[in-house]
């Protein structure tokens, strides 16, 4: 299977397993990709999931352009919808892209779906789809947003690739990690995000992406309504108290 998952103490990992061709991704590799998406947001059980690459040699090359070269078939116009992590799927749960080797097309546009991004030192990232003519669709819809309007078009317009101290640099990344410890790092985030509340890093997460697509009010009347959910609950209420009995001058007498 070219798309392995994992589920370990609350964190789902995803393995794009297709070295032989740099975890280039078929159109049913995106569509595989897109179920275990559905599937972790569904499941209660999973608070975090990490998206990778095997084989040390890429995070994922993109779309398989042996795919691209056959002949598309027209079926007619249908309408749009949000089916695919690529075309606008939203995912609740925190996602982290641990990146070893190249991140190019959509391989890019996967790491930039994640909402933490890091990577070894070997990485390098591109857009390189203007060389043949095609669109880098989400990720140039994502980048500017992430590393500004600027660096965005300097990479998409140029289709030039860049290594992982200038990706850190321009913020398309994190942080930078030794190979071996890859997984490692990348496991230690998803842990330390999965011992918070699990609804207030939901919430958290859909206020920092709502920031960047919607107007303040609308956003404020969004934060409104989500405090009123957590504030006094059952889990709020036993976290605070952890932390002030932890925190009290008297609780190491």
């Amino acid at each position: 299977m070219p798309i392995v998952t994992e589920l370990k103490s609350s964190i789902a990992t995803i393995t794009i397993d297709r070295p032989e061709a740099m975890n280039a991704m078929t159109r049913e590799m995106y569509g595989e990709i897109t179920d275990v998406l559905r599937e972790i947001d569904r499941d209660p059980d999973v608070l975090v999931g990490i998206i990778t690459g095997s084989g040390g040699r890429a995070f994922s090359a993109g779309h398989d352009l042996k795919q691209l070269q056959a002949p598309g078939v027209n079926d007619g116009w249908t309408p749009w919808r949000a089916d695919r992590w690529d075309l606008g799927l939203a995912v609740s749960k925190p996602l982290i892209a641990a990146i070893d080797g190249y991140a190019l097309a959509g391989g890019l546009e996967l790491a930039v779906f994640c909402d933490i991004r890091i990577a070894t030192p070997r990485s390098q990232f591109g857009t390189p789809e203007i060389k043949w003519n095609l669109l880098h669709g989400y990720g140039a819809l994502r980048l500017p947003a992430i590393v500004g309007l600027s660096n965005a078009l300097m990479l998409l317009l140029t289709g030039e690739f860049i290594d992982a101290e200038e990706a850190r640099r321009i913020g398309l990344i994190n942080r930078i990690v030794d190979p071996d410890n890859l997984m490692t790092e990348a496991r230690a985030i998803a842990e330390s995000i999965a011992e918070k509340g699990s609804d207030a890093v939901q919430m958290t997460k859909e206020l920092a992406l709502r920031s960047i697509e919607a107007p303040l009010d609308q956003n404020l009347r969004l934060y409104h309504e989500y405090m009123s959910r957590t504030e006094g609950s059952e889990e709020q209420v036993r976290r605070t108290g952890e932390f002030g009995a932890r925190s009290s001058p008297h609780a190491e007498r």
